[in-house]
């Protein structure tokens, strides 16, 4: 039965597509622009650098946790958790490090949030907007430190640092690697984008609530899901709620997006999706609290 969900599923969208052009149209357009001029431009060059980086003899000398926040809270979904996979495919971490680490850097960047949600979509201020984010990055840690804590430190995988063939031209060979790598990755991006969008605008067309017309949308895909949410004529509060809460979880695309980069780990994709629901409800809930009271 779960075999034949997802092919029936695909139908369906492929029918919609050729039911409703317009709306079908409206939607790939709109996910291929946030591709084309946001994700492809600030993804790209970080996950280019960031695998080369990786493929180096330097992620020997790092510790993982400052290098995955790095690439995770700054450049945003799902390069949090391709650095965590890179990681482990190299050796850096252990599988359970890695799982404990996708708790805390898979997360939106600092310039979507501030600059598309906060002051674009919410015109909220900086001083306003502080206690919202602050809510929206601190569940990752609430759940991440315990681990961290009774755990305590993990040996790497593998103590000693290989040795790579000394050939003249290695260093351009291994950066094409990591540039094709990267090439692959982004457009796999790209059609998620699209496709998640396209949903999206189905299910605006179809809904007349205007608190489902807004959840499910921001479930499937989070920008599309925030700008219609800001759209809607719900209270301030709880659009405020909504919207950090679908930037929290990411959307099914962003964790389409993230599951391919996870291929060939042993990290649960389940896993993953699990404690994304609870950080974007925990993040509902201090979100709303903190709009109402403000």
């Amino acid at each position: 039965m779960k075999k034949l969900l997802f092919p029936f599923c695909t139908l369906c969208l492929f029918l919609l597509c050729i039911l409703q052009p317009s709306k079908a149209v409206a939607g790939a357009a709109a996910g291929l622009s946030l591709w084309y001029c946001t994700v492809l431009p600030t993804l790209l060059p970080c996950m280019i650098l960031s695998s080369y980086l990786i493929s180096s003899e330097l992620v020997y000398h790092l510790p993982p946790a400052p290098l995955t926040l790095v690439t995770g809270w700054f450049c945003g979904y799902p390069m949090g958790a391709k650095t965590v996979a890179d990681l482990w495919k190299s050796g850096g971490i252990t599988e359970k490090e890695g799982t404990r680490l996708l708790l805390l850097c898979c997360m939106p960047s600092p310039m979507f949030l501030t600059g598309f949600l906060c002051f674009g979509m919410l015109r909220l201020s900086l001083t306003k907007a502080l206690p919202f984010l602050a809510a929206l990055y601190l569940p990752p840690v609430l759940f991440w430190l315990p681990l961290r804590l009774r755990e305590g430190k993990v040996a790497r995988r593998i103590s000693a640092i290989p040795t790579k063939e000394n050939k003249p031209l290695q260093i351009f060979l291994n950066f094409e690697t990591a540039m094709m790598e990267g090439f692959l990755i982004v457009a796999k991006i790209g059609g998620y984008l699209m496709l998640f969008t396209m949903l999206s605008y189905f299910f605006r067309s179809w809904i007349r609530n205007p608190f489902l017309s807004s959840l499910i949308p921001g479930f499937l895909e989070m920008t599309s899901g925030i700008a219609f949410t800001v759209q809607s004529c719900l209270s301030s509060p709880l659009t405020i709620a909504l919207c950090f809460s679908f930037a929290a979880f990411g959307g099914l695309s962003g964790v389409a997006q993230t599951a391919s980069v996870l291929k060939s780990t042993p990290f649960s994709g389940r896993r993953y999706l699990f404690w994304k629901l609870a950080q974007a409800v925990l993040t509902f809930g201090l979100v709303i609290l903190l709009a109402s009271c403000l």
